[in-house]
């Protein structure tokens, strides 16, 4: 090859020179006139960033949610290998395709439990539930950071009305509400029924208001244990009538008592003295109901 330097190339019009000597890399041949870099060097260059590109366009398409997946546990000393992460990710994946609030990703959490996790967050049911007992915990014992707490929740409410509104209205009609609310108010029946019954009768001035609502559910569960118990339906009914020809009672607790529906049916608005007769005070006794008190 004949040696010509960089500037008489250029003057000619060439696009590589030839110095006679070999560049940093140790390879004796041409350069290029724009750079000044030797040919060898860059056909090694050009070589690497193809094998480079090719890597990356065979690369997993979940590659980034799979790595960070992995990152989660950098403080963990048991990580989760690659294809463990990867069906962690498509479980996610499928779940939000079909819906789904919680998806199994078949790996324990940064904090070892092994259960569902919230396909929205990714965060371990356990771990949402056991943070939000501890932020009840501290609502209760800081009654300072429970103000702030209420304040908070009743800030981002009027800021979201509209949109809160919206996702009650599409998860009531899509059922995840209906039936979850079904199902609780059929395990709390007695605590429904009590509450139900003490609303209506204070509309209409029947109650004290001295007197808590809550004191009112220990009945209605003991008549579903006695209903449950004895195959027999079981009624609560007020000793004095609230509608009474000669007194009225009240909706209080030591005006109530549990008796079968067939013998609630018979008495109806009866006064107690004339329905159960000589039975009367024997009937006071067994409920635990006082003159005085009632």
């Amino acid at each position: 090859m004949e040696i010509i330097t960089r500037e008489e190339a250029k003057a000619q019009g060439k696009k590589r020179f030839y110095t006679g000597k070999v560049c940093y890399q140790g390879h004796d041949c041409e350069r290029h006139c724009g750079n000044g870099v030797c040919v060898e060097c860059r056909r090694i260059t050009c070589a690497k960033h193809a094998d480079k590109k090719k890597l990356e366009e065979n690369k997993h398409p979940l590659n980034f949610r799979v790595l960070s997946f992995i990152k989660a546990y950098k403080n963990c000393k048991e990580k989760p290998s690659w294809e463990q992460a990867l069906i962690a990710v498509e479980k996610r994946l499928e779940a939000d395709k079909l819906g789904r609030s919680t998806y199994d990703p078949e790996y324990p959490c940064i904090h070892g439990h092994m259960a569902d996790r919230r396909v929205k967050e990714s965060m371990c049911v356990k771990c949402q539930n056991e943070s939000g007992l501890a932020r009840i915990r501290k609502k209760r014992q800081n009654l300072e950071y429970k103000r702030e707490d209420n304040e908070r929740a009743l800030r981002y409410y009027h800021r979201n009305k509209a949109l809160i509104a919206k996702k009650r209205k599409e998860k009531w009609y899509s059922g995840q509400i209906k039936d979850r609310q079904y199902k609780y108010v059929r395990k709390n029946k007695s605590k429904y029924d009590a509450l139900s019954v003490h609303y209506q009768l204070k509309k209409k001035q029947h109650c004290l208001s001295s007197v808590c609502k809550k004191s009112f559910v220990p009945l209605y569960e003991k008549r579903d244990a006695l209903t449950k118990k004895t195959g027999v339906a079981h009624e609560v009914d007020h000793f004095y009538p609230l509608q009474g020809k000669i007194v009225c009672g009240l909706h209080v607790p030591w005006n109530l008592h549990i008796i079968p529906a067939s013998e609630n049916r018979v008495k109806h608005n009866a006064m107690p003295e004339d329905f159960y007769g000589d039975q009367f005070h024997d009937k006071l006794s067994k409920c635990g109901i006082s003159l005085q008190e009632a």
